[in-house]
């Protein structure tokens, strides 16, 4: 059962609520260096949550990133296709996401570098589904987050029938509780979460159909502290950190409110 397996993990430590959790792997995490302020960008920047909102953390691993580095102002959102320029205009330090297209000349004075973490689309499902490839998700539901990056893309693509949910966790609570086919989300985060035993009886996957790198972009005048901050805020092995916390706090999330047993 989800419950006993997860109360298991409560009491060895493995799990914990995420305010707490994100306090104690602070410890192990690389610390960004103070600067002195500086502004990164993203596609999406989320509303601040409600008072007695339920917990809920981003599906987007550089949000992440952004509000938990230290030194770092604000995030401000800005689409991919005019990150370079804002970078360039100086409107942004730097921006993290996935770039449109491949190949595309940035403006001078703007340095880009991967991040070797994978946005590519993965689904998972039960193990006892009938669904073993993309097409097959033709007139089956998909949730999806709207922090996602692919809504509108599923259908358009594989006549999957898409349910937008307002969080991963809400997203995969559905999974969980039978109220869709699959759940897409970054390949990355989703490889993290399945290291989860709670997460076996969901492991089946369909690997990405198309491949998304994060991308940092970056002023290339930057101060040096500005960018010591920007670099050890945003590196891969940050990030790989962060992934782990944020897996572990979407899998508590989701014990939390699963109130429709999914084992029989």
């Amino acid at each position: 059962m989800f419950r006993s397996g997860l109360l298991a993990w409560l009491a060895a430590g493995a799990i914990v609520l995420p305010q707490a959790g994100r306090a104690a792997a602070e410890e192990t995490a690389p610390v960004p260096a103070a600067g002195d302020g500086w502004v990164l960008g993203v596609a999406e920047v989320p509303a601040p949550q409600a008072p007695g909102a339920k917990v809920r953390t981003t599906a987007r691993i550089e949000v992440l990133a952004g509000q938990q580095g230290q030194g770092s102002a604000p995030l401000q959102a800005a689409a991919p296709g005019q990150a370079a320029q804002q970078i360039a205009d100086g409107v942004l330090d730097a921006w993290v996401g996935v770039l449109p297209g491949e190949g595309a000349a940035l403006p001078p004075g703007v340095h880009a570098a991967a991040l070797s973490w994978s946005a590519s689309p993965m689904a998972i499902m039960r193990t006892d589904t009938d669904i073993h490839a993309w097409s097959e998700l033709s007139g089956r539901t998909v949730c999806l987050s709207a922090d996602g990056r692919v809504s509108g893309e599923l259908t358009a693509r594989f006549g999957a029938i898409e349910q937008i949910y307002a969080s991963a966790t809400d997203a995969l609570l559905a999974l969980r509780i039978g109220q869709c086919d699959a759940a897409v989300q970054d390949e990355d985060f989703l490889r993290q979460l399945l290291i989860f035993p709670e997460w076996k009886k969901f492991s089946a996957q369909l690997a990405p159909y198309r491949k998304a790198e994060l991308v940092r972009l970056t002023r290339e005048d930057l101060s040096a502290p500005r960018k010591a901050a920007v670099r050890q805020a945003t590196s891969p092995e940050r990030l790989r950190e962060l992934a782990r916390r944020q897996a572990r706090d979407i899998a508590f999330e989701v014990y939390l409110d699963q109130t429709v047993p999914d084992c029989h």
